[in-house]
């Protein structure tokens, strides 16, 4: 996944991506054979998880590791209902992105915080992924914007 600037570009936080929800997917765990939906999984994506099944998917509290490829998996320790993150949760991307807050139907949903590997940071409202409602952007160089956000996009005041 390549940073995307809150500030300057719109792209949705979702599980697994920073790209816009259109289609998802159904993944098999490798290790048990729990389903675990995936909004916008990669291609050969597989998954590790660490917790309970119910009725053949991902239920409670667990650690699921997204993987292809050869790079190091994304990480979410997050709680699982009918195979989808759901509340409380953190998830780490493999290159260094970092958000904790809420999910809701596997999507960043409710209030959170991420922060980039360059140290730009948001903390606030999330809808459907984006940045949405209230909330604070730290960029890199210190200026912080405070105020309004809708799909990703600051929202001067008028």
């Amino acid at each position: 996944m390549k940073k995307i600037s809150i500030a300057l570009t719109i792209g949705v936080l979702v599980f697994g991506s920073a790209l816009p929800v259109f289609a998802g997917q159904w993944i098999k765990s490798e290790n048990g054979g729990c389903l675990l939906w995936n909004p916008d999984p990669d291609e050969a994506q597989k998954v590790r998880w660490g917790g309970a099944c119910k009725d053949g998917k991902a239920h409670g509290d667990g650690i699921a590791e997204w993987y292809s490829y050869q790079r190091p998996p994304d990480r979410c320790e997050c709680s699982f209902i009918a195979g989808k993150a759901e509340g409380m949760g953190s998830y780490r991307w493999s290159d260094g992105v970092h958000y904790v807050g809420e999910f809701k139907a596997g999507v960043i949903e409710g209030k959170g915080f991420i922060r980039y590997p360059d140290n730009e940071m948001y903390e606030g409202d999330f809808k459907n992924g984006y940045p949405d409602g209230w909330g604070v952007l730290m960029l890199p160089d210190n200026t912080r914007k405070m105020g309004r956000f809708r799909e990703g996009a600051f929202i001067p005041p008028e």
